[in-house]
This record gives structure tokens, sequence and C-alpha cells, in this order.
């Protein structure tokens, strides 16, 4: 059974300028957490693998969606025996009484199998970690977003 952290946050920034952070692979060591370097072949597309790495850990990962004009992208991430998936979609946030239509809402869903079977998942579930690697994520995207609009 799975393990699912979902979070979302709201962002100073038109969506398309949240999509072009989320779904540029060469700019994922800016903002994902346990990426220092991700090497891959072209444009990102579903189905395309790429390495990545962090100190002295190796992982690779597979593009599992992406849906430019839905704005929502997946991937999976493997490190040794540990596989998780990672799904971003971004929204229009319509603001206080529908001002701030052009702001984005970005939400980061984060699940995963944990060992231990039913004991594994219950640990898991309420672990402060992958919560705060979730809440800290959403926070880096949304900073580098509304950072580049504000150099504009």
């Amino acid at each position: 059974m799975a393990v699912k952290f979902d979070q979302h946050v709201d962002i100073d920034a038109p969506p398309e300028a949240v999509w072009a952070i989320v779904s540029d692979a060469q700019r994922w060591p800016l903002w994902f957490p346990g990426m220092e370097s991700v090497t891959e072949a072209g444009a990102v597309h579903q189905g395309m693998n790429f390495q990545w790495r962090k100190d002295n850990t190796t992982g690779t990962g597979t593009v599992l969606m992406f849906d430019a004009d839905k704005m929502v992208i997946a991937f999976a991430t493997r490190a040794g025996d540990d596989q998780r998936t990672h799904t971003f979609d971004i929204d229009r946030a319509g603001g206080f009484l529908g001002m701030g239509k052009n702001d984005a809402r970005l939400r980061y869903a984060l699940e995963f199998d944990p060992p231990g079977g039913f004991l594994g998942d219950f640990v898991a579930s309420g672990n402060p970690g992958d919560t705060l690697m979730v809440k800290n994520t959403l926070h880096k995207v949304r900073e580098l977003a509304e950072t580049s609009l504000r150099k504009r």
C-alpha cells in the first residue's frame, strides 16, 4: 500500500512561469530535493529516462506523465530499492474574490511503498521528514517563480 504526501502552495506568478520551472529537467537540481545534477537526453517528454546524482548517491528516473496543456508532470525516481513517484500539477489560482486569477497553485504529491507492510505504512505516513521535504520543495519553486518575475 502506498504512502502519499500531498500539499499545495499558491504562487504569485502565472502558471506558465511555474510550468517552465517544473518541466525543465536542467532546473530540477535548483529545487528538487536530493538532486545535485540531472543528465537527460533532449526535451522532457513522457517516457524519458534520466539519471540524477547527490553526493555519492546516483539514481535513475523516468517521466511517467507529461501534459503541457494541463500542466501536469509525474516522474518516478529510484536509488537502490527506494522508488518514489512525484506528481506536480499546476492550476490557475483565483485569489480572494477572484482577484489574482493570473496566480498559480502548485500541488506536489509524493508516493512510495515503504518496506514493512502495514507497520511500515503506518510509520512512514507519520514521517515529518517527508512532509517537510514536500513543503520545502513547493516553497523553492515558489521562490524561483516569484524571483524570476521580479527580475523582469
